[in-house]
């Protein structure tokens, strides 16, 4: 069984979102446990001018930088995978948590902690979309993984 984190950088979202996000980890539930942080504090909301906010971002997901799973961070100019390519991720480890930044991204020294940065595309998304389209390919790659037709 699978064991998976996101880690966002937000306020919790509108009802309408969280239903979605909802029915994609209930999707999952056979495969994984899918466990979704949102971080937003007084510090990261006080910093939203760039370089600070890029710090106070790296301060709030430090803490869930484990060595006993795969960290990935979410970023714009990062490698893009088909979704078989990505289904290669959950083969290798059984452990994997995701990082969503906030809206200045991550400083340099938090990318090069995680062991790997992943782009969703190329297109700018809202980080409430990145978190469903990121949902929807965690289920998707574990049907793949475990020779479910939904993938096709």
């Amino acid at each position: 069984m699978h064991k998976i984190f996101v880690y966002a950088i937000g306020k919790k979202e509108h009802k309408c979102y969280e239903c979605v996000y909802e029915e994609l980890i209930k999707n999952a539930k056979k495969y994984a446990t899918i466990e979704v942080v949102d971080i937003f504090n007084k510090k990261i909301n006080q910093a939203q001018s760039g370089g600070l906010a890029k710090e106070s971002y790296t301060q709030a997901l430090e803490p869930y930088l484990k060595e006993d799973r795969l960290n990935i961070a979410l970023h714009p100019k990062a490698k893009e995978l088909d979704s078989l390519e990505f289904a290669e991720l959950f083969k290798e480890q059984s452990k994997i948590a995701f990082f969503i930044g906030g809206a200045y991204g991550f400083e340099d020294r938090f990318l090069e902690r995680c062991d790997a940065k992943l782009s969703l595309s190329r297109l700018t998304m809202s980080h409430k979309i990145a978190k469903m389209v990121l949902l929807e390919q965690i289920f998707r790659a574990l049907t793949i993984v475990h020779n479910h037709p939904y993938h096709k």
